[in-house]
């Protein structure tokens, strides 16, 4: 009788274990990886932790512009670089975007 109840016990613990290990829905369970593809006519960047279009696309404005670069100069920009990766997002949601995915940049103005 008390073997029974430890045995319990234990497919409790590993159940619970593995519940709170479980990467939450819609989390993609691989990284994407850029593949060397020759010469590419635009830019890119790897997204990191806390990034997201309009930030990655003021950045890269302000490294071109060589100064910080205004709302009115960032939209124009950042509706091309949503554009410009439309249907190679991971998640197909520009609002949406994972650590290690490749965002191609367009020319900068």
């Amino acid at each position: 009788m008390a073997w029974g109840k430890r045995v319990t016990i234990a497919v409790v613990v590993v159940m619970f274990g593995s519940a709170a290990m479980a990467e939450p829905a819609g989390t993609p369970s691989f990284v994407p990886v850029a593949l060397d593809q020759g010469p590419d006519p635009v830019g890119s960047v790897v997204v990191e932790p806390g990034d997201h279009l309009w930030k990655i696309s003021a950045s890269h404005l302000e490294e071109v512009l060589e100064r910080p670069a205004q709302p009115g100069e960032i939209d124009p920009y950042w509706r091309s670089v949503i554009e410009t990766n439309q249907g190679l997002l991971v998640s197909g949601d520009p609002d949406l975007i994972y650590p290690g995915e490749v965002i191609r940049l367009p020319t900068a103005p």
